[in-house]
């Protein structure tokens, strides 16, 4: 994008006109220079702009409060903040008001070629992603892309235009879902679309990672660097230099280890431990995760700046009940899997059971269903002729804490279920059941109808 519009703003103008040569001399012509803060909005109304250059300190008016005032005027404007002074207080403001990154005087030529073409590379996703916003009536046509993906749900189908929105670029993506929801289906299926899908794809669950080895794990060390170091290893980071690496379960990363991270992702490059000389990085970070980061920050056991750089791109996968009849189409695949492993004819599910599952919360997700299903095919004891499982056929006491198959349900449908036991316990005395139950008798009765119109 050289033919991109930047502004620098600053108010020192022997900098404006270095900056500008610099940049002109690395091939963009349209470069627009302010040394007046106050003028900015008055530009940006007058000019399209794509990217801001914006200095921090700068009398009259600081660049925070010009940020903010470009946010609300136009928010999808990359907006690097730069200052002579690394302060960390002011660069999460920057970029909780949505400043793309903060760079520090005097500022590497390569770092800021590189966070300028990211920039502008972020403005398109952006674009891309205000038009996936808007209400579209497309058909559910599974993508081609995706045909290894068991899916007819609406909500999944946004997540594959977001993985064809994000895979082209090389921004970090952070995918966030419950355990089980295929998270890592996701990040492969991101490495596997972009320009470094023949290039390696390192897979690093952190949360099996020996607390006291995390380090080495990922960045390697040096022959001697300590006890134990009987030879150089390379790290994971070093291992998909040049392709992509997915960090799982990040929100496991030792407090000590984000700083090295976020210092990765900014510089791109790496220290083994016990060495001096740093390993310069081509590398795409895709990050998962299954815990509330937001709050983890908010308790400060995960750094503000690291998350706010990992989650440049943003999936978050529905639970499995939230994707409506897949459950089912998931269900019948792994049928014919356990069907293949065990050498067992099954033809189906009975009814029952389909309503069951399709009732059932499956807190583990597609992990549990398959859990689920494939025992259920190795205990299922049917001669000939064989046929469906049955209700009673399903093992959901290996699976969910010995709970009784027969009261698998939504708390909504447990609640109903007690409710007409209590009133055949009373023989239909509504006004003796709603003082067992602790609601009025107006109350009960209005439940009532809407159980009859739900179950008629």
């Amino acid at each position: 994008m050289n033919n991109a519009t930047i502004l620098i703003v600053d108010d020192e103008k022997d900098y404006l006109n270095l900056l500008k040569s610099v940049l002109e001399d690395e091939g963009y012509r349209n470069i627009l220079t302010l040394d007046n803060p106050h003028k900015v909005l008055r530009i940006l109304q007058e000019n399209k702009i794509d990217l801001i250059l914006l200095d921090v300190y700068m009398p009259g008016l600081n660049g925070i409060d010009v940020l903010e005032n470009i946010s609300h005027l136009n928010p999808q404007i990359p907006v690097i903040m730069v200052t002579a002074v690394d302060e960390l207080e002011i660069a999460l403001k920057a970029i909780k008001l949505g400043a793309y990154e903060f760079l520090v005087k005097p500022i590497d030529e390569q770092r800021l070629f590189l966070t300028i073409a990211r920039a502008l590379e972020n403005r398109i996703l952006n674009l891309e992603l205000d038009s996936l916003r808007k209400p579209q009536h497309k058909s559910l046509i599974k993508k081609k892309h995706f045909d290894d993906i068991i899916t007819n749900s609406p909500v999944m189908h946004r997540v594959f235009d977001l993985v064809e929105i994000y895979a082209p670029t090389n921004e970090t993506v952070l995918i966030t879902g419950e355990t089980g929801t295929g998270k890592d289906l996701i990040a492969k299926k991101i490495h596997e679309l972009s320009p470094k899908k023949d290039k390696p794809y390192v897979v690093v669950n952190l949360a099996s990672i020996t607390p006291n080895l995390f380090e080495s794990e990922l960045f390697g060390h040096e022959k001697g660097s300590f006890t134990g170091a009987t030879g150089e290893k390379i790290g994971y980071f070093e291992a998909a230099n040049s392709g992509t690496i997915f960090l799982d379960e990040i929100g496991e990363l030792p407090k000590e280890l984000q700083g090295k991270l976020l210092r990765t992702i900014q510089y791109g490059e790496i220290y083994r431990i016990g060495s001096t000389k740093p390993i310069k990085l081509n590398i795409r970070i895709i990050t998962a995760t299954n815990k509330d980061l937001v709050e983890a920050v908010n308790k400060k056991e995960f750094r503000a700046d690291l998350y706010y750089r990992l989650n440049r791109g943003f999936i978050q996968l529905p639970p499995l009940h939230a994707r409506g009849d897949d459950v089912i189409l998931l269900a019948e695949h792994f049928l014919k899997i356990g069907q293949r492993i065990y050498q067992k004819m099954i033809p189906g599910f009975t009814s029952d059971v389909m309503k069951t599952i399709k009732k059932y919360n499956f807190p583990g997700n597609i992990r549990e269903l398959e859990n689920l299903i494939l025992h259920t095919v190795a205990q299922n004891k049917n001669g000939n002729p064989i046929s469906e499982i049955e209700l009673h056929d399903l093992s959901f006491n290996s699976h969910n804490n010995g709970l009784d198959p027969d009261g698998i349900c939504t708390i909504e449908d447990a609640v109903d279920k007690h409710i007409i036991k209590i009133l055949n316990y009373v023989n239909g005395n509504t006004q003796k059941a709603a003082v067992i139950l602790g609601v009025s008798e107006r109350t009960l009765q209005r439940k009532v109808k809407k159980i009859k119109t739900q179950n008629p």
